[in-house]
């Protein structure tokens, strides 16, 4: 456990913990999970945060979208899972003319798991919903004072109502597929996902009814993205209110343009609007 004092109101702390001390089934992408929270603000609600492609959970050197929205209240859960491989390199060619459904059915099999999918290893106890069932169950039980299990129901399954789940390119595309299943709190992708039917065809899943209302949905991506004109399609299709969707334009930082809504401070404005109140 690492105290940050961020501020002489703010008591930052962060947990790293192996997801394989959560459950001894889980071995695959055992880099530990890291929760950050403001020890003053005890009923927030939970930010699950999924990285993307190869990522791997971690505290940026210098202020990003999950620690900003630690700073605003919420409990934030950066999930350690299997990152390796993404729909865009797997459901394209010859793989997505066998199955049109290929981007839903990989999506389902990484975050609510199940069989039937041969083209990711993924095991059943690697999915994203079982990794943070097991993570809460584990604070819930460790750390009694701070009520880990607001974020439970009796059953062991996550409270979706008081979970806002966001993500940033693959984690982006998760977080859209979770909100589609679940009543989320909240729904934020950052350059999250442009998976397709076929060349040139936006995924099926896209359109289907959505379990979360068009109000909670936001979305960012910054105009210079290769995929940015596909990403402004989807969320059209998805919903979202024109006024939810940012297309960033300030200038970019590095080489690419992918990462600057996750972490370009001149869009801290745009962070605090999307994630709203923690409550």
């Amino acid at each position: 456990m690492l105290f940050l004092m961020g501020s002489a109101q703010a008591e930052m702390v962060r947990l790293d913990v192996r997801p394989s001390a959560t459950a001894p089934e889980i071995q695959a992408a055992d880099a530990p999970h890291i929760v950050l929270f403001d020890a003053s603000k005890a009923n927030g609600n939970l930010l699950l945060w999924m990285p993307g492609t190869l990522g791997t959970p971690h505290l940026s050197p210098k202020l990003d979208f999950p620690q900003f929205a630690a700073q605003q209240g919420y409990r934030v859960v950066m999930l350690s899972y299997i990152t390796g491989q993404a729909v865009s390199g797997v459901c394209v060619g010859k793989n997505l003319s066998a199955n049109r459904q290929c981007a839903e059915d990989f999506r389902r099999k990484r975050i609510f798991g199940g069989e039937g999918f041969s083209l990711i290893a993924d095991q059943p106890q690697d999915a994203i919903v079982h990794r943070l069932s097991k993570l809460l169950l584990q604070l819930k039980e460790t750390r009694k004072d701070e009520h880990w299990e607001q974020y439970l129901n009796a059953d062991g399954s996550p409270r979706w109502e008081r979970i806002a789940v966001a993500g940033q390119s693959q984690g982006g595309g998760h977080a859209a597929f979770i909100a589609k299943a679940k009543p989320v709190a909240r729904v934020v992708m950052l350059s999250g996902g442009w998976d397709m039917s076929a060349p040139g065809e936006i995924a099926g899943w896209y359109a289907r009814p959505s379990a979360t209302p068009p109000e909670r949905w936001y979305a960012a991506y910054h105009v210079e993205e290769p995929t940015a004109r596909t990403m402004a399609a989807i969320s059209r299709v998805l919903n979202i209110p024109a006024s939810h969707v940012a297309a960033l334009d300030q200038p970019v930082r590095g080489a690419r343009a992918h990462g600057e809504a996750l972490s370009n401070p001149a869009y801290q404005p745009w962070w605090q609007y999307a994630l709203g109140g923690a409550w």
